[in-house]
This record gives structure tokens, sequence and C-alpha cells, in this order.
């Protein structure tokens, strides 16, 4: 089983579905600020992605309709916010097999 889901990250991080030219941009109650996304994930039914913020990684869940389940969360919003998402995340690990790991959980 968890081989499986490490060459299902491997496969979405090798495609780039997350990497390069992406970005989000976010409502500070200031000046909007655009910040990269590092990778996105895609669960059965959830695509997490997860962005590079000025304080840690940020955390924006959909369902695969689009609906938002949770957005521009930090660690302890998401672990309480979306605890299966949370927990999921934490135990991942995906290797590009050239360089070393690309994603290694939360």
């Amino acid at each position: 089983m968890q081989k499986t889901v490490i060459s299902i990250l491997c496969w979405f991080i090798l495609t780039g579905s997350g990497c390069g030219n992406k970005s989000v941009s976010m409502n500070t109650n200031g000046p909007e600020v655009i910040l990269p996304v590092i990778v996105s994930l895609e669960t059965r039914n959830e695509v997490v992605s997860i962005i590079s913020g000025h304080e840690g990684l940020i955390y924006t869940v959909t369902t695969k309709n689009g609906k938002i389940l949770g957005q521009n969360l930090y660690e302890q919003e998401l672990q309480v916010k979306l605890p299966n998402i949370y927990h999921f995340l934490k135990k991942s690990y995906a290797d590009n097999g050239r360089t070393g790991a690309a994603w290694a959980g939360i």
C-alpha cells in the first residue's frame, strides 16, 4: 500500500504537477502577495496544494470537483481542521530517484 502511495506521489512530482510556474495570490490584509506552489498532491477524493509561505508551508485542500475544504492553512490549522489529510501528509514520502527526497511529509 505504501509503495503504491509513494509511486503515485513520485509520478505527480516528476510530471510537474505543482512545480515550476504555479503560484497563488493571497490576501493578507495588505497588499496582495503571490506565493509559489511547491507541489499539488492528489488523494482519492482531494487535491492538496502546498505553498511556500514566508513563515512556513501553507496548505489548501479542495475536493476534486473544486469545493474548498481548507484554504491557506498552516500545519497546526491543518491538523485541527483536516486531521485525515494532515496524517496522510505526515506519513507521505516521495523520491524522484535521482537527487533524494522530493517530499518527506510535514
